[in-house]
């Protein structure tokens, strides 16, 4: 079992190093997508998510996470995956509001 202690703590200190990575060179860039989600749903708009495959499953997790309360007594925010959700496609995809624009985060 050695071994895979061993193999364990490699893993765990690869993903630290990750994410002290992470912190250092995209934070600000980070901030800027939160700071645009909270304008967004602030302002009465809808984030939209989309993905293929796994990141379908992702966005639709993602989705969920603003819609449901979890932890905390919160309204329902609003946002789509639109994997799952997909009777608006069509019109979306033939009209302008594809077209991002304030109040419209596609993600």
């Amino acid at each position: 079992m050695k071994g895979g202690v061993d193999k364990i703590r490699e893993s765990l200190t690869g993903l630290a190093t990750l994410a002290g990575r992470v912190a250092a060179e995209q934070a600000e860039e980070i901030a800027a997508i939160a700071q645009r989600y909270e304008t967004t749903l602030r302002g009465g708009g809808t984030l939209f998510f989309a993905g293929n495959g796994g990141s379908a499953a992702d966005a639709q997790h993602l989705a969920t996470e603003y819609v449901v309360r979890y932890h905390t007594t919160r309204p329902a925010m609003r946002a789509v995956a639109l994997t799952t959700d997909t009777k608006p496609l069509p019109s979306r995809a033939i009209s302008s509001s594809c077209i991002p624009r304030p109040g419209r985060v596609p993600t």
